[in-house]
């Protein structure tokens, strides 16, 4: 993006404008066009934005009203950044530091000398289906703070990402791609717990109402499950329910229902000999990919790898 005298930051332009998978940005924040994205096959595109230079710069960006932005800083430089007219920071930014942007939001920055910062446009539908998958609903916040934030693991996995560009085609993009998806269920998992730890403390679900929940999860796990369906089998708001239920199990009810889906898969692995396929629609799956990523976080193991090791223990005949 052009800052307000109307230049471009030249140096990146000129000496990083390289077509690796993690590019070097030639304007800052510069969303890559939706065909460049898609033929890189990545959900989450990450840029570097860097000059060495003792020169002052300041730039201005709109955030896609489909994208957050993640910004880690790579070196310790001087910036006064702002977001939505508000100053998010006026100083010394740390190695380390990371900033959420969030949709359609206006950004301006004035880089005052050297600077290094690596971004990522995190899709917001991705980041809806990682709060699914890690805490029952997709309302999850993408951040614990509106102000810049040290997180060492953020710092470490931002610094990994940049080697993807040592690794060519398939496995440089299921490097980032593990990489990228690392650092959101960090965020999310960062938000979450700050945002718990400002809850109230919630009561327990009353037993009755835990029984009749289990065993509505219990008697439908081959079929589509929703949070309000379990909450109103428990006779309570799906919200109100939620929490009262992880209260009780220690559990999100999504959490416990993948868990008894898998706890089901094994029994019937042991019983039959049914395909993985099979067993993984009888046990609510819509894919066998989500069911081996699903079944491997809860048993340790791949289907395939948990049913070998199974045999291999299993006493001769």
């Amino acid at each position: 993006m052009r800052s307000p005298n109307g230049l471009t930051n030249s140096y990146a332009s000129k000496e990083f404008g390289s077509p690796n998978i993690v590019h070097n940005e030639a304007e800052w924040r510069a969303l890559p066009q939706s065909s460049e994205m898609a033929s890189s096959g990545l959900r989450v595109v990450a840029s570097r934005w860097r000059a060495p230079m003792e020169i002052a710069e300041e730039f201005v960006a709109e955030t896609a009203d489909t994208h957050h932005v993640v910004k880690v800083v790579l070196r310790t430089m001087d910036i006064r950044l702002s977001a939505a007219g508000r100053t998010v920071q006026d100083g010394v930014a740390t190695a380390g530091m990371f900033h959420v942007t969030e949709p359609a939001v206006s950004a301006r920055c004035l880089f005052r000398g050297p600077y290094d910062v690596l971004h990522l446009y995190v899709p917001n539908d991705l980041i809806a289906e990682c709060a699914r998958d890690m805490f029952g609903h997709e309302q999850a916040l993408f951040r614990s703070r509106s102000d810049p934030t040290t997180d060492p693991t953020v710092e470490l996995l931002g610094r990994a990402l940049l080697g993807a560009n040592q690794f060519k085609d398939s496995f440089a993009r299921l490097y980032t791609d593990s990489v990228s998806m690392a650092i959101v269920a960090r965020l999310l998992a960062s938000a979450e717990q700050a945002a718990a730890s400002n809850r109230p403390k919630v009561s327990k679900l009353a037993q009755w109402r835990l029984n009749r929940a289990i065993e509505y999860i219990d008697a439908h796990l081959a079929e589509r499950v929703s949070l309000a369906d379990i909450s109103s089998a428990a006779g309570l708001s799906p919200m109100r329910f939620a929490a009262q239920f992880r209260a009780a199990t220690g559990s999100r009810p999504h959490e416990y229902l993948l868990r008894r889906r898998v706890e089901r898969a094994r029994d019937m692995f042991a019983r039959t000999r049914m395909s993985i396929t099979d067993v993984a629609l009888l046990v609510g799956f819509q894919t066998q990919a989500h069911f081996t990523t699903v079944f491997k976080r809860f048993a340790g193991q791949p289907p395939r790898a948990w049913l070998h090791s199974t045999d291999d223990e299993s006493p001769a005949k």
